[in-house]
C-alpha cells in the first residue's frame, strides 16, 4: 500500500505534470441508501500534483499512521478538491493561491465551534477539554454548526466553495474520556462507531482510530459528530482530516 499521497495518486494515474482531467460525476451513498451525485470539474493534472506535493510536505512530521490515513484516502481527497472546484472554477494553487483559487489546510481546533458554554464564542481555543459529570450523563456534540445556529446540535454546513474530510480521530490524552461516536450526515444517522483509544496503537504512543468510512462533506452539505463521554477527566479528542477552501477565505489566522 502506498505510504504517501503522491505515491497513492501516482498509482491511480492522477499525478501528472501536464494535461487535464476530464469532468466526471462522483456518486456517494447516504446511510439510508440514497445515491447522491456530485460534479467533479475538469481540472489541470498539475493542480492535483500541487495538492499532493503540498499535502505530503504538511504530513512529513506527522505520525506514520496519520500519513497512511491520508495516503489511503488520497483519491477521495483529490475528488473533494475537484467537487469544490466546480463552483470556484479557478483551480487548486495551494500556498500560492489567491482569490477563488483553492488551498487546503489540516484540521485544527480554531476552525470549529466550541460545543459547550456560551454560544457566542466563535471558536475553540484548544482540542483539550475538561469533561464534567454533565458531559458523561448525555451524548455531547463534538463537531456542530458554529455561530449563527439556532441551538446546539445543528449540523455543520459547508458553503458552495468549500469541503471537509474527516478520516479518523486521535486522542493523545493520558486517560481518554470518549469511547464512541456517531455521525449524522444530511440529517441521516450513521451507525455507532467505537473509539477504542485505550487499546489503539499502544506501542506507538499516539492513540489513533480510523473511521470505518471516511466522512466527506461536499459543498452545500451538512454533518454533525456526536461523541459518548464515559468518564470525567481531561480529554484531547481531535479529528484527522482536511478542509478545502478558497484562498480568499484563508486569510484569518485565528479561524481559517
Amino acid at each position: 500500500m502506498p505510504t504517501s499521497v503522491v505515491e497513492s495518486l501516482k498509482a491511480r494515474d492522477l499525478y501528472k505534470d501536464s494535461g487535464r482531467i476530464q469532468e466526471q460525476m462522483l456518486k456517494t451513498i447516504t446511510p439510508t441508501g440514497e445515491t447522491r451525485e456530485h460534479k467533479m470539474a475538469e481540472m489541470d493534472f498539475f493542480d492535483i500534483k500541487i495538492f499532493a506535493d503540498e499535502l505530503d510536505i504538511a504530513l512529513k512530521l506527522q505520525n506514520p499512521l496519520v500519513q497512511s490515513l491520508f495516503a489511503k484516502n488520497a483519491e477521495g481527497l483529490a475528488n473533494l478538491v475537484r467537487v469544490v472546484n466546480t463552483e470556484t472554477a479557478s483551480g487548486f494553487k495551494g500556498t500560492n493561491s489567491s482569490g477563488r483559487q483553492l488551498d487546503a489546510v489540516l484540521l485544527r481546533a480554531e476552525q470549529f465551534q466550541t460545543p459547550v458554554g456560551v454560544w457566542a464564542v466563535a471558536a475553540r481555543a484548544s482540542w483539550i477539554r475538561a469533561i464534567a459529570a454533565a458531559d458523561v450523563a448525555a451524548a455531547a456534540n463534538f463537531i456542530e454548526r458554529g455561530v449563527g445556529g439556532v441551538a446546539h446540535g445543528e449540523e455543520l454546513p459547508m458553503a458552495t466553495t468549500e469541503g471537509l474530510a474527516i478520516l479518523g480521530f486521535i486522542n493523545p490524552a493520558a486517560a481518554p474520556c470518549v469511547d464512541a461516536l456517531q455521525i449524522s450526515y444530511l440529517a441521516q444517522q450513521y451507525n455507532i462507531q467505537n473509539l477504542d483509544f485505550e487499546l489503539a496503537n499502544p506501542f506507538i504512543g499516539d492513540a489513533i482510530c480510523e473511521l470505518k468510512q471516511p466522512l466527506f462533506i461536499f459543498p452545500q452539505e451538512t454533518a454533525l459528530v456526536t461523541v459518548n463521554y464515559f468518564q470525567v477527566g481531561q480529554d484531547e479528542l481531535r479529528p484527522i482530516g482536511l478542509w478545502v477552501k478558497m484562498a480568499s477565505n484563508l486569510r484569518n489566522l485565528l479561524t481559517s
